[in-house]
């Protein structure tokens, strides 16, 4: 095998790998985005069947899960992000192997995107990404905070 041949596999290799890891991202997500989703939904109807359980535990307990599961999506999506990034990733990687190809694909492409300094051009996805999960972890943290007010002040007790 010639050595062009040889660093197009390779290319072909790290290209698959970086699309792979988009995929993982979506799904990742998509999990969160499910599960978060439905713990809100049944805080909901639990709110409304509580049966003896204290309000203020209540939300207290489904405020600090859903926070917890709010950052570690966050987290998640940051990691997404580095591992992509030019610093640390496999688009940095195709790039230096694009110097011995015949067409700087990714190259070009990040060119044309006017390497992401223009907004109106291109906006990185895992910053728009960040916005969803930090909505929730607000919420949640809200949630877990007025739970916490209702039962220093004894309004969230039995009831």
């Amino acid at each position: 095998m010639d050595r062009k041949h040889e660093l197009l596999e390779i290319y072909k290799l790290h290209a698959e790998l970086a699309d792979s890891i988009s995929r993982q991202r979506g799904t990742a997500n998509r999990f969160y985005m499910l599960v978060l989703s439905g713990l809100s939904v049944l805080f909901s109807a639990l709110l409304q069947r509580r049966n003896g359980v204290p309000l203020g535990w209540l939300m207290i307990g489904f405020g600090l899960l859903g926070t917890l599961l709010a950052a570690a999506w966050y987290i998640i999506i940051r990691s997404y992000r580095q591992l992509n990034s030019g610093k640390f990733g496999k688009f940095k990687v195709l790039q230096e192997l694009e110097e011995k190809l015949a067409y700087p694909f990714f190259t070009r492409e990040w060119e044309l995107l006017k390497e992401g300094t223009d907004r109106k051009t291109y906006s990185e996805l895992t910053i728009v990404e960040t916005f969803v999960p930090i909505i929730f972890c607000v919420c949640f943290v809200g949630l877990l905070l007025i739970g916490v007010v209702l039962l220093v002040t004894g309004a969230g007790g039995a009831q």
